[in-house]
């Protein structure tokens, strides 16, 4: 019988947890506690219950019945089974270890504490690292390439803490940075704003996104704002969040490969520095 620590970001804020790296570095804080002192349980990350569950939305019914992980769609992990001891973590947050309004890119011992728990523990599936792959060698490789995080949608409402901004805003930046860096070639854009993508592309035409992505298009400001967790609970196409965990992760792992990275903070902005590869520096709108 095997002994398992089972981590959830679901005993954190309203219960049914955030974006994809929100939850993600919630369950990495928790990890590292387990790293660092040494226990002998088997940590399982269990997004259960969450709003990454496939057709829950905790804004028409606040009962989920269904009780699978979507984290085992897109990670390898050790799934407990029936006979084996599970032990739910319920210790509260620890911005000690991972301070959510950060990204750690110039900090370099805190980020490479979470990035080896990270790389120790969690290894995304080989279908989607194969596709990152794919795409690296078709796109970018060759290039010195400036990663965009151009983050819209209910961002401003919700977190004006980091800046609220507009295309505007990117586009500026963005020529800043350009003209600071001469070396680069080529531009990849990530964005849930799909007039975002539109924008961008036409302002900086030797560009590439991701095609086919979930993104934002007749949403209005006041549901995206009033249901913040909008991306998650759509119903435009089925399967959802399964697909959407995929792109999130895609996205974030090319991301990681740039050589700069322009935007503003958020999730997948500190899942870029979290998965960096070769990102030499980075330029963040304030």
């Amino acid at each position: 019988m095997g002994s398992f620590y089972q981590i959830s970001p679901t005993n954190h804020g309203w219960g049914f947890g955030y974006g994809f790296f929100s939850n993600y570095r919630i369950c990495l804080e928790q990890l590292i506690v387990h790293f660092l002192e040494k226990r002998r349980t088997i940590p399982y990350i269990n997004w259960a219950k969450t709003t990454w569950v496939e057709g829950f939305n905790p804004f028409k019914s606040k009962v989920c019945t269904s009780n699978e992980n979507p984290f085992d769609w897109w990670f390898e992990q050790t799934i407990p089974a029936s006979g084996d001891h599970v032990v739910q973590c319920t210790h509260g947050p620890r911005p000690d270890l991972i301070d959510h309004a950060q990204h750690y890119f110039h900090n370099k011992a805190s980020l490479g504490l979470q990035q080896h728990v990270d790389r120790y523990c969690i290894r995304p599936k080989k279908y989607i690292t194969d596709q990152v792959e794919d795409i690296y060698n078709k796109e970018f490789k060759g290039e010195v390439v400036l990663g965009i995080m151009a983050r819209g949608s209910e961002y401003n409402a919700c977190h004006p803490m980091y800046g609220v901004f507009g295309i505007e805003h990117y586009i500026l930046e963005i020529r800043k940075v350009l003209e600071k860096r001469k070396d680069i070639t080529k531009l990849y854009i990530v964005s849930d704003e799909t007039d975002f993508i539109n924008k961008l592309h036409q302002a900086f035409p030797n560009s590439y996104f991701v095609p086919n992505v979930f993104r934002r298009t007749d949403e209005t400001e006041e549901y995206i704002t009033r249901v913040h967790c909008w991306m998650n609970v759509s119903e435009k196409r089925n399967p959802h969040t399964k697909k959407l965990g995929e792109e999130c992760i895609i996205q974030t792992k090319l991301l990681g490969k740039c050589d700069y990275l322009c935007g503003r903070h958020c999730g997948l902005t500190a899942g870029a520095v979290l998965w960096n590869e070769n990102i030499k520096d980075i330029f963040i709108i304030k």
